[in-house]
């Protein structure tokens, strides 16, 4: 399977408590601490990716056209309450949200338009060629 199907399959199962939809179904969560233990800490034929570090998941997630993005709390007008929100926030913190317009929960025929971006390195547009002389 290629990164976004054993992504998918992590997602619908019920044997990982680290990731999991959005209440939207339109973004993923991810609980990087636990994320990091539960899944990359996995070896031999219970390994599900073939990195170990989250700096590579989240690199993935970018190759595959995911984009972080940041959870939207609604602040209240009270200091008791706004403390309370913000308390919740930190704990909020270390959860990594990210969203890509072909892996919505609702939709799962998208994951095939989920394809890893080619060719990184390429030239930009307007740079001029290098041909070694000065």
């Amino acid at each position: 399977l290629c990164f976004p199907q054993k992504l998918w399959k992590m997602l619908e199962s019920d044997e990982f408590r680290s990731i999991w939809w959005s209440e939207s179904g339109k973004c993923i969560a991810v609980n990087e601490e636990l994320f990091q233990e539960e899944v990359l800490g996995r070896t031999g034929p219970l390994r599900v990716f073939a990195m170990q570090k989250m700096k590579s998941f989240v690199r993935q997630l970018n190759l595959y056209g995911f984009t972080k993005i940041k959870r939207d709390f609604e602040r209240s007008a009270s200091l008791p309450e706004f403390l309370a929100e913000e308390a919740a926030a930190a704990a909020h913190s270390k959860i990594l949200y990210y969203y890509n317009p072909n892996f919505t929960r609702e939709h799962p025929h998208l994951l095939q338009k989920a394809r890893r971006r080619g060719g990184l390195k390429r030239k930009a547009p307007d740079a001029p060629e290098m041909d070694g002389s000065p």
